[in-house]
């Protein structure tokens, strides 16, 4: 069964003309547009596809709109039949589109709620300017005595954000960010100044915390539907408000950590990720952590995401079962292996006792419904070649039955044969 993930981006993910799909194509989505435009008492939908960029992009205005835009993609992805999320997190701003999309804040509550982060955001970044710039290449010890050195009082610069392995984000005062830079000068390391309005995720933010509170405490929190992962922790929410509360006012002043974020949705065992939202900045962020669980922008179509995931998951399956065929596979080819042998206890030894150990797992993997592992696919191996080697089974009949097993179960991909051993004794490959 899939186990999705979802992803929401959060401030500079937005772009005239997005949502506008969505709402075109989905009675979900419009509705969506719908519900937000009545509770800011502005056009949602309008503000998000014809801008103007100025508009867009200003503070206030882009965070009800991205979150709009999750909401609307994750309605859309109901009513295109996709399988309910298995957990969610979302990126500074996105992770109040991931509490909405999972039903703990209603919609109207949300866009007005990040409207007033916003504002208030914007009013800290006034009362204090400051500004943000990616590192790659620096270690974190590295980074936290540069930080200590750039940094005076009234005038400093902290970590405000962990985005993968390699890339951590700065945040603080205009001065300190440029002794930072002075103190990087002639490294080998990648500073990019980011296009915002001020020093996010710092203690440049703390007027804007403590005024933030009141709109949350004013806020109804109801149970999640699926866990959603705190930015502050890296590890999902309680389902205590005062806690919930305690963490979103904590989110303006500390560090993003979406590393830990993405280690948590690996450990709770996601099968794929699907990105909510404009843009594709999460998807690169997770190819990069893991590549090995697959990712969608919903900004690629709804339909493509849920083929992404019910196409996979059919794959999965027919796989599966393949592999489920595999050892009652070779029990079959055991007994239908003509025997040249007529010592009882050879025949004992090298057919009937490794049979039986085989049929024993074939009733574990019936009562347990779980597919064989490597080693028990090697076990079935073995079976074939203590039997072959028992009978006196030729090398063309043995090459022959092996292959075919291997290429019509899907075993191949696990497993491999030692052709020269196989000609005598045989041995599976590891």
């Amino acid at each position: 069964m899939a186990k999705v993930g979802w992803l929401f981006p959060g401030q500079g993910s937005q772009y005239p003309g997005m949502g506008k799909v969505l709402a075109d194509r989905y009675a979900a989505a419009r509705l969506t547009f719908d519900e937000a435009s009545e509770a800011l008492g502005l056009d949602v939908l309008k503000l998000c596809t014809e801008g103007p960029s100025s508009e867009l992009t200003d503070t206030r205005n882009a965070q009800p709109a991205i979150l709009t835009c999750g909401v609307a993609a994750f309605r859309a992805w109901s009513e295109e039949g996709g399988t309910i999320p298995s957990i969610g997190a979302g990126h500074s701003l996105g992770e109040f589109t991931a509490l909405a999309c999972s039903g703990t804040i209603a919609l109207a509550d949300a866009v007005k709620i990040v409207r007033s982060r916003g504002e208030l955001m914007q009013e800290a970044a006034r009362e204090r300017p400051g500004g943000m710039a990616a590192i790659s290449g620096l270690p974190d010890d590295r980074l936290e005595s540069l930080l200590r050195q750039a940094s005076e009082e009234r005038s400093e610069v902290v970590l405000a954000g962990i985005n993968s392995r390699n890339q951590r984000v700065v945040s603080g005062d205009r001065d300190a960010l440029r002794r930072l830079e002075d103190l990087l000068t002639g490294q080998s390391v990648r500073l990019t100044p980011l296009n915002v309005s001020g020093a996010f995720h710092s203690p440049c933010m703390a007027s804007a915390a403590s005024r933030f509170r009141e709109h949350l405490e004013a806020c109804v929190f109801r149970k999640s539907e699926w866990p959603v992962v705190s930015n502050v922790t890296g590890l999902p929410h309680d389902e205590e408000p005062a806690n919930r509360i305690r963490l979103l006012v904590s989110q303006l002043t500390e560090p993003v950590r979406w590393l830990n974020c993405m280690e948590t949705m690996v450990a709770h065992g996601t099968t794929h990720m699907i990105e909510a939202g404009p843009g594709r900045v999460l998807s690169r962020m997770w190819e990069s952590c893991e590549p090995s669980i697959g990712v969608r922008s919903m900004d690629d179509g709804v339909e493509s995401a849920v083929r992404f995931v019910s196409e996979d998951v059919e794959a999965r399956q027919a796989q599966r079962a393949d592999y489920m065929a595999f050892l009652p596979r070779c029990l079959a080819i055991a007994v239908a292996t003509r025997n040249r042998c007529t010592d009882e206890t050879a025949y004992r030894a090298g057919v009937i006792e490794p049979y039986r150990e085989v049929e024993k797992l074939v009733r574990q993997m019936k009562e347990t419904g779980r597919v064989p592992t490597d080693d028990e696919l090697r076990q079935g191996l073995k079976l074939l070649y203590s039997v072959f080697a028992t009978k006196g089974t030729d090398p063309e009949e043995r090459s022959h039955r092996l292959n075919r097993l291997l290429e019509e179960t899907g075993a191949s991909a696990r497993l491999t044969i030692d052709q020269v051993s196989l000609m005598s004794k045989g041995a599976v490959a590891e």
